[in-house]
């Protein structure tokens, strides 16, 4: 290593949540390792969190999707000692599954599960010579019940709620300490503004804005806390989740997510009158 600061790793850091939590972990004066992909104002973040909390901060664009990312990333991340690892980029969206392009099926795989693995696979070593460590997942609600007309975002966050669970039993005796976050809808921009105030109130009453789940997310990960379900709402709704046998839970929830999408109703009655 070529500097003995620390350094706390964000990604898909240039908005929403993953902005949000830059921002709280440089408030609390952690130097920051930040990535995003172009076009987010990433490098105008940097400048701004260094000069307003006097920390170090220094960011790459990056995209997941391509092959040659994780050689860069892997160059760049030799020169800084790092013990904070966020996991926060993560690609959604609902769609019909007929209609779903296969570059967009596999956008989602390589951002929400190749890249959250890849990149703890590639820091993990520079985590141990820097122990206490802490790495921090980011799954969903979404993860604790299959849900149509995502079909392929919840499983991914299923994905990443298993592994962070197996990876925290495996690494804690090393002094890595795992958590992973489970928020409810979060209103990140106006497209998913637009989509959320569709799902109807029983999904609305689980919004929480990026800075108020960031901050209960950092706290807790520092609280060594394998599980974080921000909001008393949303810690009902994993309940009532786990508890509820899936040919209700899976119906309740994909209604839901169907009063978005009015064009895959129609395409939906059109194929039943069809048969």
């Amino acid at each position: 290593m070529k500097t003995l600061l620390k350094y706390a790793l964000v990604t898909g850091a240039g908005m929403g949540l993953g902005k949000a939590m830059a921002i709280h972990l440089a408030s609390l004066g952690h130097n920051l390792l930040l990535i995003a992909r172009h076009g987010e104002g990433l490098v105008q973040l940097c400048d701004k969190l260094s000069r307003l909390y006097e920390i170090k901060v220094h960011c790459m664009e990056a995209d997941f999707t391509n092959e040659k990312t994780f050689g860069r990333l892997e160059q760049w991340l030799k020169s800084y000692s790092v013990n904070i690892l966020v996991n926060n980029a993560g690609i959604g969206g609902s769609n019909y599954f007929l209609d779903a392009k296969i570059e967009s099926i596999d956008a989602i795989i390589k951002v929400n599960i190749r890249a959250t693995v890849l990149l703890t696979r590639l820091l993990i070593e520079n985590l141990h010579k820097n122990t206490p460590a802490y790495i921090l997942n980011i799954a969903s609600m979404a993860s604790c019940c299959p849900i149509a007309f995502k079909t392929v975002y919840p499983a991914s966050k299923s994905f990443i709620y298993s592994f962070s669970r197996g990876l925290h039993q495996e690494l804690k005796s090393l002094n890595i300490h795992i958590s992973v976050l489970m928020p409810g809808p979060i209103k990140t921009n106006m497209e998913i503004s637009s989509r959320i105030d569709k799902q109807g109130w029983w999904v609305k009453a689980g919004l929480q804005k990026p800075h108020e789940i960031a901050e209960i997310a950092i706290k807790k990960m520092f609280k060594q806390q394998s599980v974080i379900i921000p909001g008393y709402i949303n810690k009902i709704n994993w309940l009532l989740l786990k508890l509820l046998p899936k040919n209700v839970s899976i119906p309740m929830v994909s209604n839901a997510i169907k009063n978005e999408l009015p064009e895959v109703a129609a395409k939906l009655n059109a194929h039943a009158l069809a048969n």
